[in-house]
């Protein structure tokens, strides 16, 4: 700063703010960085290497470029999800501790459980749907119906005779067989079994008549000729698939099930961040490369974001609020 003459104090003191000021700016201006400043945590309440963990690696990592920042996927399993859950539903809203939450943790879980921990829609914003892998019913290949008429027609002879296996009890697999039952005016008996794996095996050795299974584990065995697939319940036929029709191509409406991931932050999230979010993963979504990866998962992935995805969770656990009260399940 350049006085002519002798500056006054007044002189002195503004140049002295000027110099201050400037000198603040590249402070001021890393403090007001975008968001995100930091990596960011996508919480997965299952195990690793399952089709939730692989969903969300695969979208986290086209996410990371989109943000420009590490986008890290941790695996915080137990209590059907609701672990994970709950500690996100805790977590700082500030858009770096995220959940991926599921058909399980915002859809059957609130009627299943009578303190989950969390609220499933008051507790998270929910910014994006990843996508579902939809269930498939099978039948053992030469023991089971050549179709659903058939089986409809087996199962209203002799009510109740007819048995499905599930991964458990309030599993979507166990589910989708209510939904059906409602559906098709039938009877079954449910054989809970501890897994999906040994359901599948005992399909496979005629103990039990039927099961509803994700496409991505049925698939090989359809395609090796171990089962059969009769028909798929989601809204259109899966591309895996092309050859077996929907529920509701077969006049049973309603019969729609699947295991589903989406991206939920903490509620209270800043406005801002939730809209970058969003951004981010909608740009993800569309990738090639990664829709590509989803569809060889069996993913089948749907444009819903912000508003229409928080109706979809509404929907959901209102859905489910009613499977679990018509199979006549207790919440623990």
């Amino acid at each position: 700063m350049i006085f002519k003459n002798n500056p006054t104090r007044r002189e002195w003191l503004g140049a002295t703010l000027a110099v201050a000021a400037a000198s603040a700016l590249p402070l001021n201006a890393w403090a007001q960085r975008k968001y995100p400043q930091q990596p960011v945590k996508l919480i997965v309440p299952f195990a690793a290497a399952g089709a939730i963990d692989n969903i969300t690696r695969t979208v986290a990592q086209q996410m990371s470029r989109e943000l420009q920042q590490s986008v890290v996927v941790e695996n915080r399993a137990g209590a059907a999800g609701n672990i994970g859950a709950a500690a996100v539903a805790r977590a700082q809203p500030d858009g770096y501790t995220l959940l991926v939450g599921t058909s399980a943790t915002h859809g059957a879980n609130p009627s299943l459980f009578n303190k989950p921990g969390y609220d499933a829609f008051n507790d998270f914003e929910p910014i994006a749907y990843f996508g579902s892998v939809p269930n498939v019913l099978v039948v053992h290949p030469q023991k089971g119906p050549r179709n659903v008429a058939e089986l409809v027609a087996r199962a209203k002879a002799e009510p109740g005779k007819l048995t499905y296996a599930s991964a458990g009890l309030g599993t979507s697999l166990h589910l989708a067989g209510v939904m059906f039952e409602r559906a098709s005016g039938v009877q079954l008996t449910h054989v809970p079994y501890k897994g999906g794996a040994p359901a599948s095996v005992d399909l496979m050795g005629g103990v039990v008549d039927m099961m509803f299974d994700t496409v991505a584990v049925s698939l090989p065995l359809v395609q090796s000729g171990k089962t059969r697939a009769l028909a798929v319940a989601s809204a259109e036929r899966h591309p895996s698939l092309p050859e077996v029709p929907t529920f509701a191509e077969l006049g049973f409406k309603g019969v729609e099930a699947g295991t589903w991931a989406g991206l939920f932050a903490p509620k209270g999230t800043p406005a801002d961040v939730v809209a970058e979010l969003r951004r981010a993963s909608d740009a993800a979504l569309a990738d090639n490369g990664v829709r590509t990866s989803l569809r060889g998962m069996g993913v089948q992935t749907v444009s819903r974001s912000g508003p229409a995805f928080r109706e979809f969770v509404q929907e959901e656990i209102r859905k489910n609020a009613q499977l679990v009260k018509a199979a006549k399940i207790s919440p623990e």
